[in-house]
């Protein structure tokens, strides 16, 4: 039988494959482009002939088997990052955030509930019979090496960039079931940033320079430090997240990649989330090169890009440098993700930089993100002891090799003016300053 015959076997329809889920299952699911969303649609109608269940979510969407109360205990969603969708589904317990690192989390969940079904979509069969994950490894290339691994579902989308990476590679002798479905790639809009991000993202540029090592997150902030980044030369990128910013740095040649320590040459990450120029650009591009996340995101492998320069943002920071990206008090809002690897990867790198870059109010100016201490309950998602600088609006907070009243001092010098009052008395009374 060739590759053909052997694909047009296992063409099926979405309810015959999701026969193949068993009770107890885990089901890992591709993320964000990656997910076989027409599919995922209907993974809410074996609920009345499975228990446990468990599924690692992907995009974020509103699935009925996240929304849906009467899943629980039927199909339980879990996974590193949460958006609205999940936000709503956790208040119900139909899905429940596990904490961890982006390098290692579903290494530390395949300990405890291993791995058995890969449910992804892929780009069509090339002339060898392989398939490619090819937006996002996060998750998917963690799954396919587990000898617990016994079902692969995939959804082929023809319009899923045709990248090859090595550890997204699925032989179709591997597959179970294919379903054909053609879905738009995932895309966020982009971020219409404020005065305050146009101004931050030039602070953070500052810091900088010809030949740098980057890693830049998502929103109106990151977007702001991509375009200041414009007239910069030969940067890198080693990176969790591909971004349009990202991209367009890329087309220009600001990023080339000529000066990097590892990976010379070549743009490396580990997800998108883009636009359609974006997509086609890594079509085109065979520099992109897209990794496992245990392996874009091991802080020991970003340590070893030289001026390595990481720029996040936080939700909010306390006078001490500790740094909350996830949460807003107890109630998980986002997600760890690579925030720690690369506030530690960078620290560690030769004339690394990490930066944190943020407004100094939230809720149009009314509350300060700079804050005494952090909201009771808050996740310290980046330790002190890993902060090197913070930025806002009204300047730069040095961290690195400061004391705590050192710190605590230029905390106060890049709050918002209303609140610097405050937290002076607020600071005195905790006996953090004189």
């Amino acid at each position: 039988m060739d590759y053909k015959e052997l694909y047009e076997s296992k063409k099926t329809t979405i309810a015959e494959a999701l026969s193949l889920i068993q009770s107890h299952d885990t089901i890992v699911t591709g993320t964000d482009s990656n997910a076989a969303v027409s599919t995922l649609q209907q993974l809410h109608t074996i609920a009345d002939r499975v228990e446990d269940v468990w599924v690692i979510k992907g995009q974020d969407r509103n699935y009925q088997f996240m929304s849906d109360p009467a899943m629980n205990g039927h199909i339980n969603t879990t996974g590193l990052i949460m958006g609205g969708p999940s936000r709503e589904a956790q208040k119900c317990f139909n899905y429940q955030f596990m904490p961890a690192n982006l390098h290692d989390w579903i290494v530390r969940w395949n300990q405890v509930r291993p791995i058995t079904v890969l449910l992804t979509a892929a780009t069509p069969m090339d002339e060898e019979g392989n398939l490619y994950m090819s937006t996002c490894l996060i998750n998917e290339a963690f799954a396919l090496k587990q000898d617990t691994l016994r079902t692969i579902i995939v959804q082929v989308n023809p319009k899923m960039p045709r990248l090859k990476p090595e550890a997204g590679r699925i032989h179709i002798s591997q597959i179970d079931a294919i379903i054909e479905q053609e879905e738009d790639l995932w895309s966020v809009p982009s971020p219409v940033p404020s005065e305050n991000d146009k101004i931050i993202g030039g602070t953070a540029a500052e810091f900088i320079h010809d030949g740098d090592c980057i890693q830049v997150g998502l929103g109106g902030t990151a977007d702001m430090v991509a375009l200041a980044l414009q007239t910069k030369h030969d940067l890198g990128l080693h990176t969790e997240l591909f971004t349009p910013g990202i991209g367009k740095l890329i087309r220009m040649g600001a990023i080339n990649g000529s000066r990097k320590t590892i990976n010379k040459g070549k743009h490396v990450g580990t997800f998108v989330i883009g636009d359609a120029e974006l997509y086609e650009d890594m079509n085109k591009n065979p520099d992109y090169m897209m990794v496992p996340g245990q392996y874009a995101n091991d802080p020991f492998i970003i340590a070893q890009n030289d001026n390595m320069v990481s720029i996040n943002t936080a939700l909010e920071v306390d006078l001490f440098g500790q740094v909350c990206s996830e949460s807003i008090g107890s109630t998980e809002y986002s997600g760890t993700g690579g925030a720690t690897d690369f506030a530690y990867g960078a620290l560690h790198s030769k004339g690394g930089r990490g930066i944190i870059a943020m407004s100094s109010t939230a809720k149009k100016g009314t509350l300060s993100k700079i804050k005494a201490q952090l909201t009771p309950g808050a996740a310290v998602t980046i330790s002190r002891n890993l902060v090197d600088m913070i930025i806002t609006e009204y300047g730069v907070a040095y961290m690195r090799g400061r004391t705590l009243t050192e710190r605590a001092y230029n905390m106060i010098a890049i709050a918002h003016p209303d609140f610097r009052e405050e937290l002076t008395q607020q600071a005195k009374k905790l006996g953090m300053i004189p």
